[in-house]
């Protein structure tokens, strides 16, 4: 399945898998919106599958963000995207809650 991304204000919601294929195209989806103003959201609910490729290229995004005073936090997350964020201790990082 094929990245997909959708921008609405400052949110960015992903579905698909994100992998080494498209880490790229996700990378320039996340710079795009590097000049929104305010915090970014990314919903990754519809996201069935993450690997590290796709978790780097978020957290350089949360860095760059950072750096410039403003964050970047997952609002939701598919439950394999929790399981990933959960092995790697980054769930907290990212603003997202722990699953009951």
């Amino acid at each position: 399945m094929p990245l997909t991304h959708l921008v609405n204000g400052p949110e960015l919601t992903l579905s698909g898998r994100l992998d080494a294929q498209n880490a790229q195209e996700l990378r320039a989806a996340l710079t795009a919106l590097a000049a929104a103003p305010g915090d970014l959201r990314v919903d990754l609910a519809d996201v069935p599958f993450m690997d590290s490729s796709a978790l780097a290229a978020l957290v350089s995004a949360l860095k760059d963000r950072r750096r410039e005073g403003r964050s970047l936090r997952v609002t939701r997350a598919s439950p394999a995207v929790q399981e990933l964020m959960s092995l790697t201790m980054l769930g907290r990082v990212f603003g997202l809650e722990e699953p009951r």
